[in-house]
């Protein structure tokens, strides 16, 4: 603001100077100029009449327009434009003496007049006539003094209005600016503090605080590019919390977010400053250990994140006992780039888990052939289905009492060609894997079906048909709640139909799944549990769920002739289910002697290749 009217100062100061040494002297310069210039024009009319000057009469009309001359006004004021007019003749230059004498008019002494001589010269001869001095009045002067005045003062006063308004405006435009310097400070904080939160929120887990899969692929490339240039190793830990959905569905999803929260401070602790530890999704985590220089430093950390869980989690209703299983790949021999460095620690860590669990594995060239194994069955598999490849076999059951076939299992098998077929274990595992176990059951049941009407409409007695049911199936529910629609569809009643299941759909027992099962089993759906005694078993499950039978799984069935702990565990069995009401089948007999067997023990009813068509 004070720069503003020093400027509006200087600006008036530097007007006046102009206006006393520049302005002023040309405007009289200019008033002198126009005054000689009218001056000059009436002389030429005067000379005009010199030229005819034949008497007296001629010279009194030359006085008669000199007198006239003091009679003309400025047309904007009236006034006088001469205070003065004096003519000298020289009458030498006459031809005959007119005894004329020189004239003066109106004011001739005039200090402030403008005075120009101007000659008259008789055209004819050259010679100079007279001299006609016109005292002009400066009000040329006067009047353009004036204005000038008038406007400067104007301008000043502008100029003074407007630095005044200009001194008002900034001191309030300052004030508003200091109130919106203050309000932009607080905008600017609160905007920082959004956008910093937003990039917590972008880039870290908001359970466990660590970095999320955004940040993980960021920082992973980095750290690969430095290993890289020192030419050391870096190992990618890939690890989950075994059994976490168990322990999340039976205790609720606060206690497995605190059981997440609790097991990544954990593993933060053992962590190594410069590595980097990250949420990857649900209960996986991934560590990043760059600059490594041997194999035994990956190993200590690992035997340190296992050991880490040994401890009990405190949870809010519970203490509960879990473990991690963890998959290690290393640079530059196990991969070159981030995403295969975690699909091979991803792979050698579902190795340790199939390996028993609570451990770490690394990953090698057979696993690298088994995923190369596992694509080509995927990739294939999902042709053969969309072709309808896959074929159903039927395995019969037979009542050990009166050796009537009441029922079969259907088993799908996988041909190949050149009597060559793919495991079932193997593709059905892989199928589960990749999410085709849906589409897989749903086929199943719906041939199954397809055989059943078959079999009817030839002829044929029927025969209960049981068919192997996933516990994706049970998660994806779209097989178990179109189960009866597809009978209705296929104009089969429910008890046409069987399904059994396996031991670890019982550890998923949620109410999800008892409703379900419950649902088919009220219908008239006959359940029962595949493989009994090589899972998880429990009495409670056997008591909880909606069964009709369980099934012995043919492990013990074949050593039990000369096994006596497996000869014990299938009267245990037998006993176990008989005493819950279930018919109790023995699986895997394939000699007269295990027929004989399964029925002492009180077996109702054996299947196997000795009874196989």
């Amino acid at each position: 603001m004070l720069l503003f009217i020093s400027v509006g100062l200087v600006i008036i100061a530097m007007t006046l100077w102009n206006w006393h040494y520049d302005i002023r002297p040309r405007l009289v310069n200019e008033a002198e100029s126009n005054a000689r210039v009218l001056a000059a024009s009436h002389a030429r009319a005067i000379e005009s009449q010199f030229q005819n000057i034949g008497g007296k009469a001629d010279i009194s009309v030359i006085h008669n327009s000199i007198n006239e001359m003091l009679l003309i006004n400025d047309p904007s004021t009236g006034e006088s434009l001469y205070r003065g007019i004096a003519l000298e003749v020289d009458y030498d230059v006459f031809p005959a003496d007119y005894d004329m004498v020189n004239i003066d008019v109106g004011v001739t002494e005039c200090n402030v007049c403008i005075t120009s001589e101007n000659p008259i010269y008789i055209h004819r001869t050259g010679e100079l006539a007279a001299i006609l001095k016109v005292y002009a009045n400066p009000i040329f002067y006067q009047r353009l003094v004036n204005d000038i005045v008038d406007d400067l003062a104007i301008m000043l006063g502008g100029v003074i209005i407007v630095l005044v308004l200009a001194w008002l405006t900034s001191n309030r435009l300052l004030y508003n600016l200091r109130e919106r310097e203050k309000s932009l400070v607080i905008e600017v904080a609160e905007r920082k503090s959004v956008e910093d939160r937003l990039h917590q929120i972008a880039t870290y887990d908001q359970l466990t605080n660590l970095p999320n899969r955004y940040l993980l692929q960021a920082d992973f490339s980095r750290k690969l590019e430095e290993t890289a240039r020192n030419k050391k190793m870096l190992a990618t830990l890939f690890f989950d919390i075994d059994h976490f959905k168990e322990i999340n569905d039976m205790h609720g999803h606060e206690a497995g977010d605190a059981l997440l929260k609790e097991a990544a401070g954990r593993v933060s602790d053992v962590t190594r400053n410069y590595d980097l530890l990250a949420r990857f999704g649900g209960d996986e985590f991934v560590m990043v250990m760059s600059n490594v220089d041997n194999r035994s430093d990956v190993i200590y950390v690992a035997e340190k994140i296992i050991s880490s869980f040994n401890k009990p989690f405190s949870l809010p209703d519970a203490d509960v006992q879990v473990t991690a299983s963890i998959g290690i790949s290393v640079f530059p021999e196990d991969g070159s780039d981030p995403s295969e460095l975690l699909k091979n620690a991803d792979l050698a860590m579902y190795r340790a888990k199939a390996d028993g669990r609570n451990d770490y594995q690394f990953f090698n060239a057979e696993m690298n052939l088994e995923l190369q194994y596992s694509q080509w069955v995927e990739t294939n598999l999902r042709e053969a289905l969309n072709n309808n490849d896959l074929e159903l076999h039927f395995q019969p059951q037979v009542n050990l009492d009166n050796g009537k076939v009441e029922s079969c299992e259907a088993l799908i098998r996988w041909p190949q060609g050149s009597n060559d077929n793919v495991s079932p274990t193997d593709f059905i595992r892989i199928a589960e894997r990749t999410g085709l176990i849906n589409e897989i059951s749903h086929w199943v049941l719906q041939e199954a079906c397809r055989h059943i009407n078959d079999w009817t409409d030839k002829g044929f007695e029927t025969v209960r048909v049981d068919i192997n049911l996933s516990g994706k199936d049970f998660v994806d529910k779209g097989v178990l709640y179109s189960f009866l629609q597809t009978l209705r569809r296929q104009n089969l009643q429910p008890y046409q139909i069987g399904v059994e299941i396996t031991e670890n759909i019982l550890l998923e027992s949620t109410e999800q799944v008892i409703k379900a099962l419950t649902l088919l089993h009220n219908a008239g759906v006959h359940i029962s549990i595949d493989d009994f005694g090589t899972g998880f078993s429990s009495l409670a499950y056997l008591k909880q769920l909606p069964l009709s039978g369980i099934k012995i799984d043919q492990s013990f069935v074949h050593e039990a002739p000369s096994n006596k702990d497996d000869l014990i565990i299938i009267q245990a069995i037998t006993l176990v289910g008989h005493g819950f009401g279930l018919d109790v089948v023995a699986e895997g007999v394939e000699t007269e002697w295990h027929e004989s067997l399964c029925k002492g023990v009180g077996c109702n009813t054996m299947q196997g290749n000795y009874v196989s068509v």
